[in-house]
């Protein structure tokens, strides 16, 4: 029998509630992503699935640094974390303890994660206030070349992190959608 040493509060039926199987989801996560990840990061992706609460992800991540199973780095500037090679024998060793749908669901998720991340390092948007609306401006650019670069006005604040926000989800799409529109075959 499983021993519940972590919170119910926060977390959806199916949720961990053993501090060893967050600890093992977590260097389960981190070694699936091979991408550093912040710990906010790690936090959204357990939370964003009902799995773990915030408290627990955090007092999981605390002792997987403190062991040395997870250690720190920087990536693209930032202070991210990493999990070491004993956190990814150890997850190897343990990942039975989860359930098949939960570490998918959570990697799934901090795959998204990561790839948002990604997307806001390496396009631009902007809004801007003008006299009619907003103009939210995206670009996108490849190897220093810009790709594409699109004005659109709109009424209101919110319209705008909408757009800023689907845009920041998938920036590949805009510009596929764009280009098979216009080459129409």
């Amino acid at each position: 029998m499983v021993e519940f040493d972590a919170f119910a509060g926060g977390i959806e039926i199916g949720g961990l509630r053993n501090m060893l199987e967050i600890k093992i989801l977590i260097c389960y996560i981190l070694g699936n992503v091979k991408t550093p990840m912040k710990r906010t990061q790690i936090c959204d992706a357990l939370q964003k699935t009902g799995l773990v609460n915030y408290f627990d992800a955090n007092a999981a991540i605390d002792e997987l640094i403190a062991t040395e199973t997870l250690k720190e780095t920087e990536y693209f500037g930032e202070n991210c974390l990493d999990v070491s090679a004993k956190g990814i024998y150890g997850a190897r060793e343990l990942e039975n303890n989860l359930l098949p749908g939960v570490r998918d669901r959570a990697v799934k998720t901090a795959l998204n994660i990561v790839a948002r991340a990604r997307a806001e390092r390496e396009n631009k948007v902007e809004i801007k206030k003008v006299h009619n609306g907003y103009d939210v401006t995206f670009e996108i650019e490849s190897l220093g070349d810009r790709l594409l670069s699109l004005t659109l006005n709109v009424t209101d604040e919110f319209q705008a992190e909408q757009l800023k926000d689907g845009f920041l989800d998938d920036p590949g799409a805009l510009y596929s959608d764009i280009i098979n529109r216009l080459v129409k075959e």
